[in-house]
């Protein structure tokens, strides 16, 4: 019986990390799972430690107000990786709390396999560095980042992006006329995210509307907690419309203000233009602003390796500029249809589907060679 702790630290990664579990189950039926996770992993078979909702928070100034939880919740990890025989410790994603649990897993000689490379490309060399000694294979979902980490001696492979394998991804893009006059708000997963960019969202699409009355106004939210957040909204607009799959609704909406993240890519292989927004407190800007070194955040721009997403940032935030842009997406088809083709060319540089096998035979054929 192997026994794998893993761990993910927000929604998006619980969705990838329980399909990852799945891929492990079908390979190997004696597995056990431990770790933090939510609700998907749990589905997987996971015995979760901690609610993932506590543990989804982003900002330095953030996880700073939770230190003693973060603290407690390291300390007990680091007891199970101790004191339990664990094969391999698989990190998903979360840098800021998996790399230092990396560090831990390592100095109790427990094999190290991150799924999902942390964005280090983005934070420059030094990031990459502390993440060199403490990781025996790093599984990367994003083509470029395979070259940038061998650079620094880690093993790193490709193994293509999970999102490819979502069914709903197969067919060919819904055109501009199969789409219905729907705009989408993707204000981020987290409790914190929303709260900070869908009253922003919702004084965009108040203008948009006033001018198109047609338009319905789609909002996906998954958690429990954030559907308490907008249900002030549900009961003061009418025309507003929750989603639980956010793909459907971007596969449905003519377009969408998107917060910067993941759902940039989700829009884009959904086939929806978008405009992107990204509000932080102004000491997480402050810090991010001077460790980050890109020249793009957007994850379309950063593939395309040029800007096709307007991005909105902090105090760059326009609400008669982003309203503009959003009637121009309706009114100019040749710019709709040029922003799909710049789309299905992110689709085109991900590569095939499979991840999640891809990640499965690699972890499995890693172990089995040591």
């Amino acid at each position: 019986m192997k026994k794998f702790f893993i761990v993910a630290g927000d929604p998006s990664g619980d969705i990838h990390a329980s399909k990852l579990m799945l891929a492990l189950k079908s390979k190997s039926e004696d597995i056990e799972f431990i770790g933090i996770g939510g609700r998907e992993m749990a589905s997987a078979g996971l015995n979760s430690i901690a609610p993932i909702e506590q543990m989804s928070v982003v900002g330095f100034w953030e996880v700073a107000k939770k230190y003693k939880f973060f603290k407690n919740i390291m300390n007990e990890c680091t007891k199970i990786i101790q004191n339990e025989k664990i094969d391999a410790f698989i990190p998903v994603d979360y840098p800021g709390f998996n790399i230092r649990l990396s560090k831990k897993a390592k100095e109790n000689n427990v094999p190290v396999i991150y799924y999902i490379a942390p964005q280090l490309w983005a934070w420059g060399k030094n990031r990459a560095k502390k993440i060199a000694g403490n990781t025996d294979l790093l599984l990367t979902v994003l083509p470029f980042e395979k070259d940038y980490f061998l650079k620094y001696g880690i093993n790193a492979k490709y193994v293509g992006h999970p999102l490819l394998d979502n069914p709903l991804l197969e067919k060919a893009m819904p055109e501009f006329d199969e789409r219905e006059n729907l705009i989408a708000l993707l204000p981020g997963s987290r409790e914190q995210e929303i709260k900070q960019h869908l009253p922003i969202m919702e004084e965009i699409v108040n203008k948009f509307v006033k001018d198109h009355p047609e338009y319905k106004v789609g909002v996906a939210i998954t958690n429990k907690s954030a559907k308490e957040i907008l249900s002030p909204y549900l009961t003061k607009y009418k025309n507003w419309i929750l989603f639980r799959n956010s793909l459907e609704l971007m596969l449905k909406a003519k377009i969408g203000i998107v917060k910067t993240g993941t759902s940039n890519l989700e829009a884009a292989l959904c086939g929806m233009p978008f405009v992107m927004v990204y509000k932080t407190s102004g000491l997480t800007f402050y810090l991010s602003k001077r460790l980050i070194n890109l020249q793009y955040i957007s994850l379309v721009n950063i593939l395309l390796n040029q800007k096709v997403i307007s991005e909105y940032i902090q105090k760059d935030i326009n609400i008669q500029r982003m309203n503009d842009e959003l009637m121009d997406l309706i009114s100019n088809k040749d710019r709709f249809e040029g922003l799909q083709r710049k789309f299905q060319t992110v689709r085109k540089i991900l590569g095939e589907k499979g991840a999640s096998d891809n990640a499965a035979d690699a972890i499995l054929s890693f172990l089995s060679n040591k």
